[in-house]
């Protein structure tokens, strides 16, 4: 989703370029005036709703796109070209030179909104509040660009004479140039987002990381002296590409700081390095709105890429290395006026040459053990058969996360799957068993592994989002195939579809197992208070909640905790730890009012006091998983 949302940001920033190249080549006062009205009419149309049902039947990449911009496309628009037409009406009116570090300013400002909106905004005000706050700034924009277009409108433009510059006639020789290094930091963007979130919790502050990096590099690309190539440059680019193909394939084996600090650094030298580049051929004032023009299609080029076209082309993420090796291919010509030009293009050239090599050469190793991969819109599955002594076993993979086993061939204790025997859900599926045949309803299908918990009178629906998923798990795995009870999955949104069976008046189930947390990813929606209360309208009055809530970076016990206590449910607590690294430990939270339910399972499972312990709220207007976060 976010992926989509930079696609949606990198083209509507091109139409905002667009906008700004041919406003400029009417007269400036009427440049200055028009812009004016069209932000105020931009404004007046704001947050506009589009039909929810209408997005439902999009697909996923066109429902946040069309949602994006009914509700701030117009204004996007208008205020991507603020920056530019201000630089185009100063040299114009004053007859000076283009201030390039106004646009570093203007990176500034998007910077400062990044970082403010995970560490202020979303801490601290609801999502209603913050559209207030939103919409009270933009009208203070408009009104201070009315005071600007009074006081411009005294001065009058000079004409300057008109002459073809060398700098303009260089750039136009490097506009394709101009619109490649665009693209690789554009790619570099995203495609370092994407490798970040596969084992690091999505979330507001993760997705601006990238983003930031991003901004930061074209703010010191356009304040700093125009750029000249050196062994320095060199250097930090061949370690760039070899590190990333190095976290490429073990990326998960270190911490999320350890991870956030390799790829930003990655990302930071290869975006440096374009922007540097871009700079370098800045053009005088005759041709500065097509330079950003440029710039914005390079942007777009590589957005469409990485967010749309890599994941139906690919069954893995293989959009990160050859960003990579793009960027370096890229910087080859440049070294022709450098010094000692012979020596680093072959030192360019071999690296090229033995990071390719090198990275296929490993992808091969990496993935011979796969049976089956698939990419969409939700993320990365695979399917591999991995030996272990004398067993082979299936393995289902979101990301790097194991999501589901099942032995093809020889014995093995089954105590490396989350769905043994001695973990939570087992034991709360026995107990609850005990009374007879059981409706339940389980979020994330997975392998289909609690199917064979499942006994023959038992109603069992699996709510699963993603349908590669369910591809994976009817065709690669027998666990729905040879289940005893009365199946069903529904591919959707769970807390939608659980939603949809209240409002139909479905009977009520005894027991909702929520198991969505792919590849250490927190759905929040489906874990907010709105969500709780849409889950217990479906139980019956002594129904079970269970929550797998296994996760290398996020604690999620004070939102627990928060539930337990608005609903007045006691929380159990099963932790199951593994001393041997290659076995999995998990750890399921269980509420209920069920006092038989309570008695059977108070021995295995911890019950949690919630006066002990602090409590964090969530609701679907406010929520932050930055007080949670593990290091």
């Amino acid at each position: 989703m976010w992926s989509a949302s930079l696609f949606f940001y990198q083209s509507f920033l091109l139409c905002g370029y667009l906008y700004a190249h041919y406003m400029s080549r009417i007269k400036v006062k009427a440049q200055i005036w028009l812009h004016l009205i069209l932000m105020a009419t931009a404004t007046a149309v704001t947050f506009s709703q589009v039909d929810k049902c209408t997005l439902t039947m999009l697909p996923p990449p066109s429902s946040v796109l069309i949602n994006l911009l009914t509700q701030v496309g117009p204004i996007f628009v208008i205020l991507s070209a603020t920056s530019i037409l201000m630089q185009h009406w100063y040299s114009a009116i004053f007859h000076k030179s283009v201030p390039y570090h106004w646009y570093g300013w203007s990176n500034l400002g998007s910077l400062v909104a990044l970082l403010s909106f995970p560490f202020i905004f979303e801490v601290y005000f609801d999502l209603t509040m913050q559209k207030q706050i939103w919409i009270t700034a933009l009208a203070l924009l408009v009104v201070m660009v009315f005071m600007l277009s009074v006081l411009l409108s005294k001065h009058k433009p000079q004409t300057p004479i008109q002459k073809t510059s060398t700098n303009s006639t260089h750039f136009h020789n490097k506009r394709l140039l101009c619109v490649v290094l665009a693209a690789c930091s554009s790619m570099s963007l995203i495609s370092t987002t994407q490798m970040v979130n596969v084992n690091i919790p999505p979330m507001p502050l993760t997705w601006t990381i990238p983003l930031v990096i991003y901004l930061l590099t074209f703010i010191a690309a356009f304040w700093l002296p125009a750029p000249k190539q050196s062994l320095y440059t060199s250097a930090a680019l061949i370690f760039a590409v070899f590190a990333g193909v190095l976290m490429y394939f073990l990326g998960g084996q270190f911490s999320a700081i350890e991870q956030l600090s390799m790829y930003c650094l990655i990302q930071l030298i290869c975006c440096f390095v374009c922007h540097r580049t871009l700079k370098s051929i800045a053009p005088t004032s005759q041709s500065m709105t097509s330079f950003y023009l440029c710039i914005a299609v390079g942007s777009v080029i590589g957005s469409l890429l990485c967010s749309i076209i890599a994941p139906t082309i690919f069954n893995q993420l293989l959009e990160y290395p050859i960003t990579l090796f793009l960027v370096l291919f890229i910087h080859l010509p440049s070294l022709k006026k450098a010094t000692a030009t012979k020596s680093l293009q072959f030192i360019y050239a071999l690296t090229l040459t033995v990071a390719i090599g090198g990275f296929t050469l490993i992808n091969q190793a990496y993935t011979q053990l796969d049976i089956a991969s698939e990419r969409n819109f939700y993320g990365f599955i695979s399917v591999k058969d991995v030996p272990l002594n004398t067993a082979i076993e299936r393995r289902l993979i979101d990301g790097t996360t194991i999501h589901g086993t099942e032995v093809l061939e020889g014995q093995l204790s089954n105590q490396n799957s989350y769905y043994h025997a001695q973990t939570g859900v087992a034991k709360t599926l026995n107990a609850l068993q005990s009374n007879g045949p059981l409706s339940i309803g389980i979020i994330g299908l997975g392998a289909g592994t609690l199917s064979k918990y499942a006994m023959q009178q038992d109603k069992l629906t699996f709510y699963e989002l993603n349908p590669a998923v369910h591809h994976m798990a009817q065709r690669y795995f027998s666990y729905l195939r040879s289940s005893r009870a009365d199946l069903e999955v529904k591919i959707g949104d769970g807390r939608q579809l659980i939603a949809d069976e209240v409002a139909k008046l479905f009977p009520p189930q005894d027991a909702i197992i929520i198991d969505a947390f792919s590849s250490d990813i927190i759905p929040t929606h489906l874990l907010t208070e709105e969500a709780m209360a849409i889950y217990w309208q479906r139980m019956k009055s002594n129904g079970v909640l269970l929550m797998h809530i296994s996760n290398n970076h996020i604690d999620l016990m004070p939102i627990l905790l928060s539930h337990s206590q608005q609903f007045d449910k006691t929380l159990l607590l099963f932790e199951h730890l593994n001393d041997n690294p290659a076995q999995l430990s998990s750890k399921w939270a269980v509420l209920t009012s069920n006092e038989r339910i309570i008695a059977l399972l108070s021995n295995p499972a911890t019950t949690v006091d919630t006066e002990r312990h602090n409590m964090i709220t969530w609701t679907d207007e406010r929520h932050s998983l930055l007080p949670l976060i593990m290091l």
